[in-house]
């Protein structure tokens, strides 16, 4: 890969990881359709497999049960597979597990503090749990791409 088309890339999944933080943004604190209407009270859950137990247990809509259950998980897996792409730092399990729980509990306290949405110590599980798929889905996406062009090995995204 030469160098131009090497920029063009990185920039491409800098503008994929700024319009993946906007969306998740605005789902997490501006969605009508997630109930982030007004609300008059905070909710917070600090009981960790809480709500995920409860979802699991009680019989509830499929729907509502994979909108939160699997929907946390998968708003996180482009944080896993896009940030080592664009920081080399970022590039380690540790590192991503920690920008991602930085990310989650943000996002989590700004629920709590504005009052929207509920803060639950589940949406952190269940949203690194999704970052992690995406670190992984990320090295395996390297492994390949390694393996079919070399050059690739050498020049990463820089």
């Amino acid at each position: 890969m030469n160098e131009k088309s090497s920029k063009l890339l990185r920039y491409l999944v800098i503008f994929l990881l700024a319009a993946y933080l906007l969306l998740l943004i605005y789902l997490t604190f501006f969605s009508q359709y997630y109930g982030r209407g007004e609300r008059y009270f905070r909710t917070a859950n600090l009981i960790p497999f809480k709500t995920i137990q409860f979802y699991l247990n009680f019989n509830m809509d499929l729907g509502i049960v994979v909108t939160n259950l699997a929907g946390n998980i998968a708003a996180f897996v482009p944080l896993g597979f896009l940030l080592p792409f664009i920081f080399n730092k970022t590039r380690n399990f540790l590192k991503i597990f920690l920008a991602a729980l930085s990310v989650t509990v943000i996002i989590e306290t700004g629920q709590y503090l504005l009052i929207v949405g509920s803060a639950d110590i589940d949406d952190v599980i269940l949203n690194l749990l999704g970052a992690i798929t995406g670190y992984f889905i990320h090295r395996i996406f390297i492994f390949i791409l390694k393996a079919l062009t070399p050059s690739v090995s050498q020049n990463r995204l820089k």
